[in-house]
Order: C-alpha cells, then structure tokens, then sequence
C-alpha cells in the first residue's frame, strides 16, 4: 500500500464512503466519480423501467445430495431470501445484493454493509433461482461466489452482464472460475466482462496472505487477507490486476467500464463467508469493491491498437487507464508476459509500423524508448501525467517488447495502445 493518501468524503452511487485515492491526483479521482455517477444514472432508468418485474422469481429446490466445491456431499437447505429493498428507490442509500450458490450468512452481509458505507446488503439465494435483470437492477451492486450448484449458471450470468451493461457493479468470488466443479457460466465470464480466468479451472484450496501490494480503493480499510479457497486466475481481455497473495496469485483484479454507463466488474479472489473461513476484512473489500470508484470510463482516454506477438503465455496484454485529461495520471499496464523478464517500453507521438522480431511494432520506434523489467507474475506498469500545454488531440502509441524465450525470435510483443487527449 502506498505510505501516503490523500482522503476524500464522497458519496458515489449512493454509497457514503471516506475512499483513499491513494496514487492518484484528486482531478483523476473526480473523473472515476463522474464514470460511477452516470453509470448509477443508467442503472436507475433502468430500474425504474423494470421494477414492476422485480422480485417473481420461481423457486426450485434440488432434490437430494450435491456435491459442493468443497468437497461435501449435502442437500440444499434454504431459507429462501431476504429482500428488502423497494425496486422503485430512488439511490439515495447504497444497496448490494449478496447472491452466493450457500447459505446466508448474516454477519458477513453486515461486515459488507460496514465496509460500504452502511448500505442494505440483502440475500438471494441461488441455488434456488436466478436472479432476474429486474431483481438485481433494485440494487447498485450484486456479488456471487460458488460453492453448491447455482440453478442456472448460464442463466445467471447473462443476466449479470446485462445488468452490468445498464450500469451495475458485479462483484465475483471465490470459485466462478472453478470449471473442474461448480462455476458460473453466460456472459459475464467471457474476456469482454470479467477480468480474469482459470487456465485449468482449479483451485489451490491452500492458504496463503495478502502481501499489502494493493493500490486502488478496494484496500481502504484492510490489512490483511486470507483464504484457503483462491481460484488460479490470469487476466483477460482489459483486465487490471490488483493485489496478489504470497505465493503469486491475484487477490483482486478488475475492469472498468467500456462505456460512460456500464458498471465495473471485479473478482475477489477468496471468501469471508463463514462457508469458507477466510479471515481478514473480506467483508471491507467486498463492500469497497461493490461501492468504490475504480476507474474512468476505460476506452475514453485509450484504444487497443493491436499487434502483439505471442510468447509463453501467448500474448501479453497492454491496457491503458485514465483519461488523457490535462494534468491526469495515466497507468499502462502489462500482463501475461513472461516472468522476471527484460522489457523494453516504446512510446511515440505517432505509429510509424516497422517490422520488428517477427511482428510489428506500431509506436514509431525512433523516438522514446524505457527499459525496464517484467515482475514474477509476468507484470508491469508505467505511469505518467498528461502536461497541461499539450494541444488537445494529441497521441501517445505505447507497445511493449519482452525477452521471452518461446517467442518467434525470443522477444514477445504486447499489443500496442494509443492515448488521445480530449
């Protein structure tokens, strides 16, 4: 975690939040609230468009033994939900709805609540319906981990990504990546929603602690993290790793919307529910992952050019963050590259193509060049703040190259990306 913070009072999608905006200029965090502001906007034409359709879900309860991701063979026992929340209200208090294929747990909903800013925080239960679109766009945030089988995972997730899609933050846990047993499935976990995936879809069912690394506004509140119950994850698509356990894997990634009114997605990788035990402030970092402004609309400052060139993850991943606004900062950041490796970072004004190593590197390659080096995750990232005087429209072409041994040449490239200042 960074030693100094600059901590603001907001209220963000009715949401009251005390955020640290830690490595970041205020002017870059206002951006990050307008971004959560309209998509809160989108979501509450939609759910006002919706709401005479909220809450008629038909129950099904499973018949006999299922076998669990952890292992136990148990039957379905529910409760049923708790939903309390009016699909008519008007955003001014912060709500999640908590929708795990388990059981209830009370304590941990209230540790979420706490960790948003005392938003209701009300339950469905999943493995005995699926959520509708109209049922979750009652809420400003939904998060799901699995553990029985959902109802219908398929189901389930298209359902998110639309919800998503009109401006609500999804939040997935422990074992959505999980293939090898119960998981989610549909549209929200392909690479154009959730930020990571399971090469293997496992888990390293083993414990191991959060090393402090995190540096957006999950963190705000947390000191440690700990969970048996960790999917094996990489990033896809424009995911942004934030935070990793001892031993190397992600604890948090996320992405940011594509448009000004979609929600964010994030994956929290481990539970506070006590179906799992992890310890720590589980419930903080769901409640600031569900509430917190991660990003500025991502695609609104960046493009994804193309042309990378495979190594020994295939090809690594630039994505660029931020707005490209005067005095913004701006974050380029690469995964999927080969681990503890040599780079060299190009930066142009402009894209001249040259062929170079086997593929084509599109930032021309006379002007800026960085050296640097990839982290054991296969990570790195690089920062700058956009000058005041630079004329309005004005390019910035970044690509990646990385020493890379199973590459055509022995030097992978990441695609390129291009910042436009508005």
């Amino acid at each position: 975690m960074f030693a100094s913070r600059i901590v603001l009072s907001i209220t963000a999608a009715g949401f009251a939040l005390a955020v640290g905006t830690s490595a970041q200029t205020t002017a870059e965090f206002n951006l990050k609230l307008q971004a959560k502001a309209a998509a809160k906007a989108n979501l509450l034409a939609t759910r006002v468009a919706l709401a005479s359709s909220a809450f008629q879900e038909e129950v099904t309860i499973p018949e006999g033994l299922q076998l669990t991701n952890k292992g136990e063979l148990l039957p379905v026992i529910s409760t049923g939900h708790v939903l309390t929340v009016n699909p008519m209200a008007d955003g001014s208090t912060g709500s999640i709805l908590y929708a795990p294929s388990e059981a209830d747990d009370p304590a941990y909903r209230a540790a979420i609540s706490a960790g948003a800013g005392g938003a209701t925080v009300d339950y469905f239960d999943a493995r005995i319906a699926t959520p509708s679109v109209a049922t979750m766009s009652a809420y400003d945030a939904v998060h799901t981990w699995v553990n029985f089988d959902y109802l219908d995972p398929t189901g389930f997730g298209n359902n998110l990504a639309v919800y998503n899609d009109a401006g609500g933050t999804v939040v997935l846990g422990a074992f959505c990546t999980y293939t090898t047993g119960n998981f989610l499935a549909g549209t929200i976990m392909t690479a154009a929603y959730c930020p990571v995936d399971s090469p293997f879809g496992n888990n390293h069912f083993t414990l191991s602690p959060y090393t402090g690394d995190g540096t957006t506004c999950i963190y705000d509140g947390v000191a440690a993290l700990n969970c048996q119950f960790r999917d094996f994850l990489v990033t896809q698509g424009t995911g942004i790793v934030d935070g990793h356990y001892a031993d190397g894997e992600i604890c948090h990634a996320y992405r940011g919307g594509t448009t000004a009114t979609q929600g964010e997605v994030v994956y929290s990788n481990g539970s506070g529910a006590i179906q799992l035990a992890g310890t720590g402030q589980w419930g903080t970092a769901v409640g600031n992952s569900c509430s917190c402004p991660l990003t500025a609309v991502v695609g609104g400052g960046w493009t994804d050019e193309g042309s990378g060139l495979a190594g020994v993850s295939g090809v690594p991943k630039l994505v660029g963050e931020g707005t490209m606004a005067s005095g913004s900062l701006n974050t380029v950041h690469l995964s999927n590259a080969n681990a503890n490796a040599p780079t060299w970072i190009f930066s142009a004004p402009s894209s001249v193509p040259t062929s170079f190593k086997g593929g084509t590197l599109l930032p021309d390659p006379s002007a800026s060049l960085t050296f640097g080096r990839t982290s054991a995750s296969g990570e790195a990232h690089w920062e700058f703040t956009v000058p005041g005087a630079l004329p309005s429209g004005s390019e910035i072409w970044v690509q990646w190259a990385i020493q890379d041994g199973a590459a055509v040449k022995l030097v992978a490239l990441s695609n390129a990306v291009k910042g436009t200042k508005p």
